[in-house]
């Protein structure tokens, strides 16, 4: 399979992916994840997940509802945090309240899964890491299973492309390749992975949504800017760093002004 340059998986999670028939690469995705036959019967809205282009710290969230009525939260966050870990914890247990009601019985709580991409080294060394409640003997020390627990109790995944090789052993390695590069590379040929290309070919956008997604990028490239810039420099020279990088990139003018227009509106 040869390389091909897709649009940023964050930018599919705010657009593409949360279409309906596009529902078929999520669950490739998902299933390569927890190694279970994955399949989302819809999406859920929240305050936390609605597209607001002028995020700042480039957090896109996406939650769903699995064939097993597991809720599903997906997360890409570009700006470091220092307490990113609380509040991911903070999130799947707001979410566990939030479906819950008066007169609600404890045995019907379904399984949170919480999936973060994050692009700075959260963790060590590991690409993709999994976090999960344990039960053990403290005189032996041996691990103890209980009864249901695994249909209970959150799992949180972490998966840090900083981290990866590029080497590709495994199906959820070309995902994470793909998150690092947003290109599609290898023969193993991950689950639905194949209709990425298709549906992610940012030349088979609309006008309209070609626009999007490069004052997206575009906004992307200011806040990664102001994050590198000294903090008395301020946002105008995050935004003057993005401009010069737009044109060493061969843009027009005429397009570095069309997208400049329309953030700064």
């Amino acid at each position: 399979m040869s390389e091909r340059t897709l649009v940023s998986f964050d930018w599919a999670l705010k657009s593409i992916l949360r279409q309906k028939d596009n529902f078929d690469i999520l669950e490739g995705f998902l299933s390569d994840l927890l190694n279970d036959n994955i399949t989302i019967d819809e999406l859920l809205e929240s305050e936390s997940n609605k597209d607001n282009e002028r995020d700042k710290s480039n957090r896109v969230d996406l939650k769903a509802k699995d064939g097993k009525g597991r809720e599903v939260i997906i997360e890409v966050q570009y700006k470091k945090e220092m307490d990113y870990l609380e509040r991911i914890y903070y999130g799947a247990s707001k979410s566990l309240i939030e479906n819950m009601q008066e007169g609600y019985r404890y045995k019907n709580i379904k399984k949170i899964i919480s999936v973060s991409i994050v692009y700075w080294k959260l963790l060590e060394k590991s690409y993709v890491i999994k976090s999960s409640m344990k039960f053990e003997d403290l005189n032996s020390g041996q691990a103890i299973n209980v009864k249901d627990a695994e249909n209970i109790f959150a799992e949180y995944y972490f998966i840090q492309p900083e981290w990866f090789d590029d080497n590709i052993k495994t199906k959820i390695d070309e995902w994470v390749y793909m998150f690092k590069h947003s290109k599609i590379k290898g023969d193993i040929e991950a689950t639905n992975i194949n209709k990425v290309q298709d549906k992610f070919d940012k030349w088979k956008m609309t006008e309209e949504e070609r626009k999007e997604y490069e004052a997206y990028q575009f906004n992307k490239a200011i806040n990664e800017s102001i994050l590198a810039a000294a903090e008395q420099d301020g946002e105008e020279k995050g935004i003057n760093k993005a401009i010069e990088a737009m044109r060493k990139s061969g843009m027009s003018e005429e397009d570095i002004k069309r997208i400049t227009d329309n953030i700064q509106e």
